[in-house]
């Protein structure tokens, strides 16, 4: 045990004192901030004046209804949130009722010289096929062409309900939407919305499968540059196989719960700090208690499980090249999970969730995802988390006994005949 002690200190120390770890340290919480902040200050930001649009109909009072539609859009009564409010385009609206061939040859060039924006074409027969062309060159911006859809949509049905006799509040009523609030329920109490849970979920289990992934492939690459420069020989004649991999193993799996820590304290810090840009965002995170104690628990579990594997593969390769060739098998499972995030999501409680949940590699990100969306029952959890430690059993005394040949043997990749032959050496 005091072997392996030395060698987590000297696998943890080593990597936190280097300028790779100070560097993503700091760097992650950077572009987590920046991934927040960038995009809600160009939402503020508006796009050089108002939006120059010439709306052409046949009919003028569907031209005005729109003009009318379009300039209410600017106050965004549907806005959710003070970054959709700020996002809201401004317009400068001009009519024109004569949609000629020759009024259309003109404004696409008055769209070329930069004079307007874009035009409308609503005559009669778009309006019939409900088929409205918007011509500009700012074809790509899809937040713009979406407001443009929404109150052209909205100014006909105006428009035709005030022909069948309806009045302008009763027309506002009928078509104000409905806000729809999806609200938790937390053992038999409301709790946070839906939005907050969803996001809760997402920030935690991608946290989650960055750390596995990157630390385990920390210990591969271990693996690789100490058999490359033939320390492993010398570590051998002072320690055990089994030791070596414990302490390596322990090492750098700690260096990752310093690095979540600090994010935390990062992260903590530029939630209390009132920056104006992220407090709709840092809003919808909500973080049960339950879900912090399990997040620390499927860390540790899945660090283990993976890193396992990856030290099992580091053992069998020369060089990163043959690395990356070889690393599918540890790849795949966590990035399905990732992928399978969104049933489990979107109902915690099934029977997909649940068989999905306590498969071993794919717990760490799933059932972390259940027990934030909707914590499940004890007994679901207590079989995953056995089933994740008897795997994490197999897998290091699996991964122990190729290590302890693996690390010795130099050149080509090993096949799975001779990788049997390992496993028999070392039974």
């Amino acid at each position: 045990m005091h072997n392996v002690w030395i060698l987590v200190q000297r696998e943890y120390l080593e990597r936190v004192r280097s300028k790779s770890f100070m560097i993503f340290t700091l760097l992650m919480p950077a572009l987590m901030a920046g991934s927040v902040i960038i995009p809600a200050k160009l939402a503020e930001m508006k796009s050089g004046g108002a939006r120059r649009i010439v709306i052409v109909a046949g009919n003028p009072e569907i031209a005005i209804a729109v003009e009318q539609q379009l300039l209410e859009t600017e106050s965004t009564p549907g806005a959710t949130s003070q970054a959709d409010q700020q996002a809201t385009e401004s317009y400068a609206v001009a009519i024109s009722t004569t949609p000629t061939e020759a009024e259309r040859n003109d404004l696409l060039q008055q769209v070329t010289d930069g004079k307007i924006d874009g035009f409308l074409w609503l005559t009669d027969e778009a309006v019939a096929q409900h088929k409205v062309t918007y011509l500009t060159r700012d074809a790509a911006d899809f937040r713009g062409n979406r407001e443009l859809r929404s109150a052209v949509t909205a100014a006909l049905a105006k428009h035709r309900l005030a022909e069948k006799g309806m009045s302008g509040p009763e027309v506002e009523a009928l078509l104000t939407p409905i806000t729809l609030d999806a609200v938790h329920i937390e053992k038999g109490k409301e709790g946070v919305s839906g939005a907050a849970v969803f996001a809760t979920a997402v920030a935690m289990v991608m946290l989650l499968y960055l750390v596995v992934l990157i630390y385990g492939v920390a210990v591969m690459r271990s693996v690789i540059e100490e058999k490359s420069s033939r320390i492993m020989e010398v570590l051998l004649s002072s320690v055990t196989a089994k030791e070596l991999l414990a302490g390596k193993i322990l090492g750098v799996g700690a260096v990752g719960l310093t690095q979540i820590l600090i994010w935390i304290i990062f992260a903590v810090a530029f939630a209390v700090s009132g920056m104006m840009a992220a407090k709709s965002f840092v809003s919808e995170i909500h973080i049960p208690t339950a879900g912090v104690i399990f997040f620390g628990v499927f860390f540790v579990l899945g660090y283990f499980l993976y890193s396992a594997m990856y030290a099992a593969i580091g053992s069998m390769v020369t060089t990163d090249q043959e690395a990356q060739q070889m690393q599918w098998p540890a790849m795949v499972p966590i990035i399905l999970a990732v992928f399978l995030m969104n049933p489990v999501i979107q109902q915690p409680n099934s029977q997909l969730a649940f068989w999905l949940s306590i498969i071993p590699f794919f717990a760490p990100l799933l059932m972390l995802v259940r027990v934030l969306v909707e914590e499940p029952p004890v007994w679901q959890l207590a079989l995953c988390l056995g089933l994740m430690l008897a795997t994490i059993y197999g897998l290091l005394s699996l991964a122990s006994r190729i290590y302890r040949v693996g690390i010795l043997m130099y050149g080509k990749r090993p096949t799975l005949p001779e990788l049997r032959r390992w496993l028999r050496y070392t039974g």
